[in-house]
């Protein structure tokens, strides 16, 4: 009966205490691959220049403040400075000496004073440093930019020289360069022989002009230099160099009588056959 009352017991115990089952690891899910995604462009470095582009903005904006500083005054063609009066070297001096004297005799009017006179050589004399500063200054400037040019033209042969040889086995590197190859390949005109430069055509423009506003008879027109030198040519017949008048004027050639000869018109008149020279057979 002992033995009965364990079991019952222990079966108790057993339906009260239930067997849990050990816990089963989980089974890992399946992750799909990754995607391929464009690749995130790499960050472009800062650009050096940055820096100087903003200071030479605020220079340009203070430049532009100074110039209307400076006052209103119409900018010069080059027109009307070539027909101004240009200031000499002392002028400044005798402008002063000459008010002194105007002032002395009382020559002064409303339309023309010392004052004013005076007042517009100060205004000239205040600016002189100016110019000269500003000047040196643009120098300055264009010695820095040609210089950066420079140097950057010369790197850029030097890649040019590189790609130009590996262009020789790469098609489609070769095609992309065909624009630089031309920019390279530009090269001046040749001038012909015996052409004038730009100074001797720029003189000779010059020479012409002087001639025609001071001796226009001095130039002879073209057509008439041309002819000159092919009257009576080839034809065995002397031409003739003196007029009716027996002054060597040049006009118009004249066939003479019996068509013997060639006669120059110095007033308008054919000469006579017997002054004509010609050359009988």
């Amino acid at each position: 009966m002992t033995n009965m009352k364990k079991t019952k017991q222990s079966q108790s115990i057993t339906q009260s205490n239930p067997v849990v089952p050990p816990p089963v690891a989980p089974t890992p899910e399946a992750v799909p691959p990754p995607v391929a995604t464009a690749s995130a462009p790499a960050a472009t470095a800062p650009d050096p220049n940055t820096a100087l582009e903003q200071y030479v903005q605020q220079t340009v904006a203070q430049l532009d403040a100074v110039e209307v500083g400076l006052g209103d005054d119409p900018p010069l063609t080059p027109a009307l400075k070539r027909h101004a009066l240009k200031f000499r070297k002392g002028g400044d001096k005798i402008i002063g000496q000459i008010g002194n004297l105007a002032q002395q005799q009382q020559l002064e009017s409303p339309g023309l004073n010392v004052t004013d006179m005076l007042a517009t050589l100060g205004k000239a004399q205040a600016l002189q440093p100016l110019f000269d500063r500003v000047a040196s200054f643009a120098k300055h400037v264009d010695d820095v930019v040609f210089k950066a040019e420079s140097d950057s033209l010369s790197m850029a042969q030097q890649f040019y020289a590189l790609l130009q040889r590996r262009a020789l086995t790469d098609g489609e590197l070769a095609t992309a360069m065909v624009p630089v190859v031309t920019f390279f390949a530009r090269k001046p005109v040749p001038k012909a022989t015996g052409a004038l430069t730009k100074p001797q055509k720029k003189a000779t423009k010059k020479a012409v002009e002087t001639l025609q506003k001071n001796a226009p008879g001095m130039l002879q027109p073209a057509a008439e230099t041309a002819a000159a030198p092919a009257t009576g040519a080839g034809t065995g017949q002397t031409p003739v160099t003196q007029g009716a008048s027996g002054q060597g004027q040049a006009g118009a050639a004249v066939p003479a009588p019996n068509g013997a000869g060639v006669a120059s018109a110095g007033n308008g008149a054919a000469a006579p056959a017997g002054q004509t020279g010609v050359a009988h057979s």
